[in-house]
């Protein structure tokens, strides 16, 4: 009778919490889902009956009492220690993210559970020896509907949706200040008797009260963290937009360039070819084929070069080419794409102009040696690759792993971009450096 009523508390306890802490991770669980159940329900029913036997044989062992009751107490944070560290392998995420969402949840499950020993103190004492007994299960099961609703709301409304946006050193400070709450109620709650947080009513309502003012704190969190990053997204994208029309006016520029030149080359033709019919005739081939030779160089510089058949890409990289050339860098290009991708036309322009806006400018203030960039495209399967190389001062800057803009008044908006595009695209990126060159790697998806 003991080992049956353990076992169907600790259940009771474990089942919607433990699926509750698995809701926000449910698109990055390293298994199936179906998997995920089946093993979730066999881990929840060893876990119960492990603590059921265990607690049995505590009973049989130990007078009843208070200290057989913490007894059982500490034997269900072990079960729950292992069920913690199932979850931290099943779920493929920052563990700052998983502790917060854990200990997010047992503080809730914790200061459940002592409020409902505070109002069912009178059949608790019938069973003073155990964390369970008599109505338990129908008052806990109504206490779960009323409290897991608003846990849920929290995570999947305010939580959730800037998740995504929260960095490392961010979900460390969150899983600190939920953390930091857990270990405050612990001994307050879990270690006390009944009785005495029925006979001090004022302490139950200060715990109460502590989890309500960190509920506001979530949420003002929450949404101040958004306001935040929306506020940063709409900075980033003006500043996209404004690059975006940088590159397009010099693009306009060089276009207008290079149809003047033409008019002008058409303009002076009759008076070439009437310089070398004048050399010709009067037997001069050498100089006129040295003239020959004049002319057709000075009209290779104005030629519009063509890297690939897709027009955006081209565009760029004869734009970057361009500059390379005034720069005196060794721009080499290798593209084997086809002449149209699945990718919008602004966010390919974003991409590669970023790449190559960076790989330029780094490029354009080292030493001649070190003055190269390398541009490789290349379509494999349902993905496009894109790599740039280039030779810049070895001085990097970085935030943790994110290197970072050394450019005076930047925070590195363009790398960021780049990571977004290629995220936007189920994709991703690597920035590394090795010496004085610095490598960029670049993945989209094509589907």
């Amino acid at each position: 009778m003991i080992a049956l009523q353990l076992f169907a508390g600790c259940l009771q306890q474990l089942a919607p919490y433990m699926f509750l802490c698995l809701y926000p991770f449910r698109k990055r669980l390293r298994f199936p889902k179906r998997k995920i159940f089946l093993v979730a329900a066999a881990l929840l029913l060893a876990a119960s009956l492990l603590f059921s036997l265990a607690g049995a044989f505590l009973a049989s062992i130990l007078p009843r009492g208070p200290f057989l009751r913490q007894m059982v107490n500490c034997l269900f944070a072990l079960v729950l220690l292992l069920c913690f560290f199932w979850y931290l392998y099943t779920v493929k995420d920052l563990w700052q993210k998983k502790l917060f969402v854990f200990s997010f949840t047992a503080t809730a499950a914790l200061l459940m559970t002592s409020i409902y020993n505070y109002f069912d103190v009178k059949n608790l004492q019938s069973y003073s020896w155990l964390p369970y007994g008599g109505t338990f299960y129908l008052y806990y099961l109504i206490a779960e509907l009323v409290t897991l609703p608003p846990c849920w709301f929290l995570l999947k409304y305010f939580y959730l949706p800037i998740e995504d946006g929260l960095d490392a050193r961010e979900s460390g400070y969150l899983s600190a200040l939920s953390l930091f709450l857990f270990a405050l109620l612990i001994p307050g709650l879990s270690l006390t008797a009944p009785e005495y947080l029925h006979s001090n009513p004022a302490l139950i309502y200060l715990f109460c009260s502590l989890l309500v003012i960190t509920f506001v704190v979530y949420i003002l969190f929450f949404k101040l963290y958004g306001l935040i990053r929306e506020k940063m997204q709409s900075q980033q994208e003006a500043m996209q937009l404004q690059h975006q029309s940088e590159l397009s006016a010099e693009q306009y520029r060089r276009i207008q360039e290079q149809i003047e030149n033409s008019r002008r080359m058409r303009h002076d033709l009759t008076h070439h070819l009437l310089a070398i019919q004048s050399f010709l005739a009067d037997g001069e081939t050498g100089r006129a084929a040295e003239y020959l030779e004049q002319y057709l160089e000075n009209t290779r510089k104005y030629e519009i070069l063509r890297f690939c058949g897709n027009p955006v890409v081209n565009m760029l990289v004869s734009h970057y080419d361009a500059l390379a050339k005034e720069e005196e860098i060794d721009f080499s290009v290798r593209i084997n794409i086809p002449d149209g991708l699945p990718v919008q036309d602004t966010d390919l322009s974003v991409l590669l102009g970023n790449l190559l806006d960076n790989a330029v400018r780094a490029a354009g203030h080292v030493t001649e040696a070190d003055r190269f960039v390398r541009l490789n495209m290349i379509c494999s399967g349902k993905m496009l690759a894109i790599t740039v190389d280039n030779g810049f001062d070895g001085h990097v800057k970085r935030d943790g792993e994110r290197y970072m803009s050394t450019k005076e008044g930047h925070q590195g908006i363009g790398l960021k971009s780049i990571a977004d595009i290629s995220e936007k695209y189920h994709g991703g990126v690597e920035f590394t450096h090795e010496g004085v060159e610095f490598h960029a790697s670049v993945m989209v998806g094509l589907e």
